[in-house]
């Protein structure tokens, strides 16, 4: 451990689902004192953004790594492979859907030149988190036990042995006093806000119940003489919004005659379809068309709007679509289409250029044409649209994007219903990008993005920060 370590472990506790406004409500009631206690008042807590997609799994990857999805290449909780769909008709790696079973596939989708914190801080545990790549089987809760758990739960509607189940895998951790990092989720948040929607009674129970979880970390913490020398940091995935109108996205295009691909479809289309459509949180989706040659080939969106010259206007024509989201030609542009206007994105390393073809597509005030991914952030994160014009471009840097991706308008979904789902997540819209974010040490008085906790868990345990991540240590002022 080096001389500078503040700490010499560290537990991260992934909230899933979590609004950043019912969070910071329940704290100010004193609902969350274990959390207020031993992480806002030694610490900080601030309003964070998160990734998107804003999605389970998806925007864990940042956390775990440093690296925004898209680079990480895991870009939905459902995406396709078209080279991989042509060239391989039995393979597993043709396209993906993350519930269930196919959440064993992450840490084999995850890029290889991802890095988890559970490979830097060695031994670590991960309990119920999809990633888990440098674990090993035996620190791995997730393994054997999440998807039994998760048949349960659609059995009886109730998650609770799920947690239940958690808070032992967490105290046992603790009190591995070798143990380095220590990644917690709690699903129930989201999968309750699913269902009952995000302002229930139940939902409020559950922020408490974890807050009684992590107090019983504290007194654990204690009792070994390690409280004052572990790292604590809580953050979430994505927000939610209620939903009151279902939009079938998958319909939509199927109903343009293209045999589309989609879940719980897949096995209809398992050979020779002409779309896919992957729907993730239900508040987003990714659209891949095949071309006029095979799927190998990967036509520029201007050349599939050649042969579907309507598509992106029918869309913007449904109440339920906010903005559509596509790269233009093959210049690096990602053009963002709203009924309010367009605009044309250009990442380049840490530079952003941002340019407003007719209205702004996302009602912000006038923004420099050319930024910084700190200043684009700065300048959004207040908005409506917090960190859009880096989000919408980060994603196309995976190779398994879309070839249009679609932002749900707020109260609407993107899928048939098929279970009584009240609200929904996974758009660019602020009460999904929007996080609770914790840490029991000051951080600078900015608004953290999610993917920046990878580089200050190193530095407060005084490893070294790789090179070239995403993410901006948060206890140093940038360079």
């Amino acid at each position: 451990m080096s001389e500078t370590a503040r700490f010499s472990r560290a537990f991260f506790f992934l909230l899933d689902g979590a609004r950043i406004d019912v969070f910071t409500e329940l704290l100010e009631r004193v609902d969350l004192p274990n959390i207020s206690r031993y992480m806002v008042e030694p610490g900080s807590f601030r309003s964070a953004t998160t990734v998107f997609p804003s999605v389970t799994g998806v925007a864990y990857v940042p956390y775990l790594t440093g690296l925004f999805p898209g680079r990480a290449n895991i870009p939905g909780y459902r995406w396709f492979d078209r080279e991989r769909y042509q060239k391989r008709p039995l393979s597993l790696m043709r396209f993906r859907n993350y519930h269930g079973l196919g959440s064993y596939m992450m840490d084999r989708d995850l890029s290889r030149d991802a890095t988890t914190l559970f490979e830097i801080l060695r031994p670590s545990s991960n309990i119920f988190s999809g990633i888990s790549r440098g674990t090993g089987m035996r620190r791995n809760a997730a393994y054997f036990r999440r998807v039994p758990a998760a048949v349960k739960f659609f059995r009886t509607g109730s998650w609770d042995h799920v947690d239940r189940a958690g808070e032992q895998f967490l105290v046992r951790a603790a009190r591995r006093k070798r143990e380095k990092f220590t990644f917690h989720t709690t699903y129930s948040v989201d999968e309750y806000s699913h269902l009952h929607g995000p302002f229930s009674p139940r939902v409020r129970a559950c922020y408490i119940d974890f807050d009684r979880v992590f107090g019983r970390l504290i007194t654990t913490l204690r009792s070994l003489g390690q409280l004052d020398s572990s790292l604590l940091m809580l953050g979430a995935d994505h927000g939610h919004t209620e939903v009151h109108e279902h939009f079938d996205l998958e319909g939509f295009i199927e109903r343009r005659g293209l045999k589309t691909l989609y879940f719980p479809n897949q096995v209809k289309r398992w050979l020779n379809a002409d779309a896919a459509v992957m729907v993730a949180g239900n508040g987003m989706g990714h659209i891949y068309l095949k071309g006029p040659a095979k799927w190998t080939a990967r036509p520029t969106a201007n050349e599939h709007l050649e042969r579907h010259p309507q598509l992106v206007d029918d869309l913007l024509g449904e109440d339920a679509i906010d903005h559509v989201i596509y790269r233009p030609g093959s210049d690096g542009e990602v053009r963002v289409r709203s009924k309010r206007g367009d605009a044309s994105v250009w990442m380049d390393g840490e530079q952003i250029t941002y340019k407003v073809n007719t209205q702004d597509p996302f009602g912000y005030g006038p923004l420099p044409t050319t930024m910084t991914r700190a200043e684009a952030l700065e300048h959004t994160a207040q908005s409506e649209y917090p960190d859009a014009p880096v989000q919408v471009a980060q994603v196309f840097e995976s190779p398994r994007a879309g070839d249009f991706l679609v932002s749900a308008n707020r109260g609407y979904d993107l899928r048939r219903e098929r279970h009584n789902h009240l609200s929904c997540h996974g758009s660019l819209h602020r009460e999904h990008m929007t996080v609770p974010f914790t840490v029991n040490h000051p951080i600078l008085d900015r608004t953290p993005r999610s993917v920046d906790a990878f580089p200050t868990i190193l530095n407060l345990l005084g490893r070294e920060i790789p090179t070239g991540l995403d993410g901006k240590d948060l206890t140093r002022a940038p360079s």
